[in-house]
């Protein structure tokens, strides 16, 4: 019930006039009582725990000033403290840790800017950080995973005055259909995605294919985007799983 009530309090309630926000105010302060219970607030975001402190308070403008911002697509940023991520919004004072906290709700944020083949190796360009967090220092790793097996390859980045890059070797790696994902650390938070979807859009979407020395002699070598918009690579002649349909066909015609 709490969370249907708190949604409200978007571009909605800007809409509202003066008598109305008091309305909506004044029924809040009652369902919300003596404060969110520790069950509720484990239930709720933190944009909304953070509404329910404003509300719960008598911070109006604080309140309207945070959803002003989140309407108009500016976001509070954030620090690292002990491990976990707290979001900070200036104008406010005496939050508690626990509302403020949105450690479970931060992602990595990344961008690829360029792929190419530079002999035997993939130079990927990117960027990549912690979601609303500004830090110095920011440990960037790109990670091969194969698509069938889940064998993996980790590769350490070279920072860049706008982000990162890797010059990843082929022959190390091997064959198969290796999806590409990023991880970012900072302060010890860290956290992974696929890699690629987000991109820069002057960057060509068609495959790059290549030729790469291997023990077996040369091979095909294929960096392309899935069909979700991914970057992968397939290297060498990947055999697909055959369905079980036609496996029993095959054995039944034999």
């Amino acid at each position: 019930m709490l969370h249907d009530v708190l949604r409200v309090y978007d571009h909605r309630f800007l809409d509202l006039n003066s008598r109305q926000r008091t309305r909506l105010l004044e029924g809040t302060r009652h369902v919300l009582g003596d404060g969110l219970s520790d069950e509720v607030r484990a239930a709720l975001p933190s944009a909304y725990r953070i509404r329910a402190f404003c509300i719960q308070h008598g911070l109006d403008e604080e309140l309207e000033r945070m959803i002003r911002d989140e309407t108009e697509g500016r976001r509070s940023g954030a620090v690292v403290v002990g491990g976990r991520v707290y979001a900070i919004y200036p104008y406010l004072r005496g939050v508690p840790r626990q509302d403020a906290d949105i450690t479970s709700e931060v992602q990595a944020g990344h961008r690829l800017d360029a792929v190419g083949w530079q002999g035997d190796r993939l130079r990927i360009r990117g960027w990549a950080a912690l979601e609303r967090v500004e830090a110095r220092t920011v440990t960037t790793e790109l990670i091969l995973r194969e698509r069938t097996s889940g064998a993996e390859h980790r590769f350490s980045t070279t920072p860049r005055e706008d982000g990162f890059e890797a010059l990843i070797d082929f022959t190390e790696v091997g064959a198969g259909r290796w999806d590409t994902h990023v991880a970012v650390t900072v302060h010890g938070v860290r956290r992974q995605a696929r890699f690629g979807k987000v991109r820069d859009p002057r960057l060509p979407t068609d495959p790059r294919r290549h030729q790469i020395r291997m023990p077996e002699g040369r091979v095909d070598a294929t960096a392309y985007f899935t069909k979700g918009g991914y970057l992968a690579v397939k290297v060498g002649g990947v055999r697909r799983p055959v369905p079980l349909r036609t496996r029993i066909i095959r054995r039944l015609i034999r």
